[in-house]
């Protein structure tokens, strides 16, 4: 994981009410083979009953931009599993480097 960066604003994705969680600032490998440094996020959505999604932030080409991918969505409350998801994929990231 890395170490240090400063966290991206969530206010986009953030109605009232929802709840964001930082998991980790890491190198993510894309589908793509390519690896990028990303905020990962784990947001519980209140908006139209409760849905819970993993979000992977990163910089975007465009200096000052960020890019914001959906990596995961699950119906109700499921922030510790998508937590470990999350946490499990920046570790086999980890074991293949």
């Amino acid at each position: 994981m890395l170490d240090v960066a400063p966290a991206p604003d969530l206010a986009l994705l953030l109605a009232p009410g929802d709840e964001a969680e930082f998991v980790a600032l890491c190198a993510w490998t894309t589908r793509l083979g390519r690896s990028e440094p990303s905020w990962l996020y784990v947001v519980l959505h209140r908006g139209s009953g409760l849905w819970t999604h993993a979000y992977r932030v990163v910089p975007d080409r465009r200096p000052g931009h960020l890019a914001v991918y959906l990596e995961r969505a699950e119906p109700g409350d499921r922030r510790a599993a998508l937590r470990h998801w999350l946490q499990a994929r920046v570790a086999e990231a980890d074991d293949r480097r």
